[in-house]
């Protein structure tokens, strides 16, 4: 447990905003670096931008001002990097990883790509890059189905709006809005540097000041508010030609900050989680659906509990019928020990393990600084989770409309009269 005798956290905020946030983890060779900046799909509150914020992640890559994207590929491959990103409803993450060596180097590189050059040539010819996108996600059946549901799910509310955009919305973007978006969404102070490996603390700062201290500050933060849909509702997507059914139901929970998290989790592992939960026993394992899970999905301000199953058609009317059995059960008659106890192990081992990589300790310091605006150890989130009784999971569950307003999502063959069998 690479944490459990004395975790050494270090935060520091620039002058100009720049939170920075850092784990030195000295038996590693590697070192992973992000500027995690606290924009996404949730914060185009505009339609016309919708889609803005992935957009933004493509063009950081496609030039500098003194830099353009080959010289980019080129530069960090010459230090044998990792590196990629990715744009949420919530945040836009642009990291890499190298041996710790080559730590300057590469946190030099990013730096510089936070001020792209966002030129108007390269941004007409990434927008069918783009688009090209939008349309391998619509042939990928789990991928249109997810982002369908969210859609419906979040009706009118920002956690709705689609990470990729829509071909419209894309095709009738202007460089301008774009500028704009980054003028305001990409200040030091609505950034997070989150460092974890092998690196030097005071060496760190030093570098973090050399090239971001010049930062210009912008817009911080967003309006996050609760959310519930009306009332049970249903959309169902169909397609003939799909061999398969996807059903995804989901309805109110809690959002990340919320003290009964740990409780949550564990109560939607029980219920679902992929190795060995009711709805895996009663399911999957009795060949009915070739997948079945439910999961947590919490976010700033609200969140969602999931049930999901990919079955055959002539399955479905089951399946569906079946998880909200399990669901209801759970509601009813809450947990045992014996069951709570497995989940338990389960969340820490993963918990241990994650911290074993550089890459998701990186990753796991810039979530909490967002939930918790401090560092947890590892020992302090096995605690949280021992701390959980079946009391507090029968009471978390009964604390949301989970049976009165369930939205369900489904994508195949059957219309809706058939899915409910």
């Amino acid at each position: 447990m690479p944490e459990s005798n004395n975790p050494q956290f270090h935060t520091h905020r620039l002058n100009n905003g720049l939170q920075i946030v850092a784990q030195p983890m000295p038996d590693f060779e590697s070192v992973a670096i992000a500027f995690y900046v606290r924009t996404g799909a949730r914060d185009e509150l505009d339609p016309a931008l919708s889609g803005v914020s992935h957009f933004l992640e493509h063009m950081t890559f496609k030039g500098t001002a003194t830099l353009d994207w080959q010289e980019i590929t080129r530069e960090f491959n010459k230090i044998g990097a990792e590196l990629n990103a990715f744009t949420s409803l919530e945040a836009t993450v642009y990291y890499a990883r190298v041996l710790g060596e080559q730590f300057e180097r590469a946190l030099s590189l990013l730096s510089e790509m936070m001020y792209p050059r966002l030129d108007e040539q390269d941004f007409l010819m990434e927008k069918e890059v783009i688009i090209n996108e939008i349309a391998r996600s619509e042939d990928q059946p789990y991928s249109l189905a997810y982002r369908r549901m969210l859609h419906f799910y979040f009706a009118g509310h920002p956690l709705g709006n689609y990470v990729l955009g829509t071909r419209d919305s894309i095709h009738m973007l202007p460089i301008e809005q774009m500028r704009a978006y980054w003028e305001q969404r990409y200040g030091a102070n609505n950034i997070i540097l989150t460092v974890a490996g092998n690196f030097q603390w005071e060496h760190l700062l030093a570098l973090a000041e050399h090239y971001c201290g010049h930062w210009r500050t912008g817009e911080i933060g967003r309006i996050c508010t609760s959310y519930e849909p009306a009332q049970s509702t249903h959309q169902i997507l169909v397609d003939p030609h799909l061999k398969q059914q996807i059903m995804l139901i989901t309805m109110p929970s809690l959002e990340l900050s919320d003290p009964d998290y740990y409780a949550a989790v564990l109560a939607a592992n029980i219920l679902g989680d992929r190795e060995g939960s009711r709805l895996y026993w009663r399911i999957r394992q009795k060949g009915l659906a070739e997948s079945v899970g439910s999961s947590i999905r919490s976010m700033e301000g609200t969140g969602i509990l999931l049930l999901e199953a990919n079955t055959l058609p002539e399955h479905a009317p089951r399946v569906r019928q079946m998880l909200l059995h399990e669901l209801e059960r759970l509601i009813d008659q809450g947990v045992e020990e014996e069951e709570l106890r497995r989940a338990k192990n389960k969340r820490i081992r993963d918990h241990v393990l994650s911290s074993e990589s550089t890459y998701n300790r990186m990753r796991v310091l810039a979530s909490d600084w967002v939930i918790e605006k401090r560092l947890l150890s590892i020992d302090e989130k096995i605690a949280r989770i021992e701390q959980v009784s079946t009391d507090d999971i029968l009471r978390t569950i009964r604390r949301f409309p989970l049976k009165e307003k369930q939205v369900l999502t489904s994508l195949g063959p059957l219309s809706a009269e058939e899915l409910r069998g």
